[in-house]
């Protein structure tokens, strides 16, 4: 079996970042997450082998040309130029090469494009049709928690060989594909 991971990464330590874990679509991990160290040691103690991560993992002046084509596709992003987002595309590229060190494949991802793209309206619907996981527990989750796990599908169908990909010459961005 292979464990899958997804991370809504915040851009500094001190905000919460959402991480979930799971096991095929059997979810074995989900919380908030804050210091990279726990992060990584919950990725390396369950063997993770692929993580899709919320976070550009490239740099660029202003929209990278990956960025651009998903805008022309409609969907909506940030330019990993902007001062906040250079913060976190450094925090992303930094884990990424730990986790690299470790044989982990880490892909990049947008949350709200991959649920777009998916053709589910509603995040609760997306989860509840592919995720095992409890009513009451998706209801208490916080947005980087629900976005964690929308990047996890993300990462679920890149294994299994079907996701979508936007693809321009200075990044790939993985998206769900047509689920419904």
């Amino acid at each position: 079996m292979t464990f899958i991971a997804g991370l809504d990464l915040a851009a500094k330590e001190t905000r919460p970042s959402g991480l979930s874990i799971a096991e095929n679509c059997k979810i074995k991990f989900i919380g908030k997450v804050y210091y990279d160290r726990d992060i990584l040691k919950h990725i390396v103690e369950f063997n993770v082998k692929v993580l899709a991560i919320d976070a550009p993992l490239s740099h660029a002046k202003t929209y990278r040309k990956v960025d651009l084509e998903m805008k022309r596709r409609g969907f909506k992003v940030l330019p990993p130029g902007w001062r906040y987002m250079r913060i976190l595309v450094e925090r992303a590229i930094k884990l990424k090469s730990i986790l690299e060190r470790y044989g982990i494949v880490v892909i990049e991802t947008h949350p709200k494009s991959a649920l777009k793209n998916s053709g589910y309206k509603d995040y609760k619907q997306l989860i509840k049709s592919h995720l095992i996981l409890d009513e009451l527990v998706l209801e208490s989750l916080s947005k980087d928690e629900i976005d964690s796990l929308i990047c996890l599908l993300v990462a679920y169908y890149y294994v299994k060989g079907c996701v979508d990909k936007v693809e321009a010459e200075d990044g790939v961005i993985y998206l769900l594909p047509t689920l419904c």
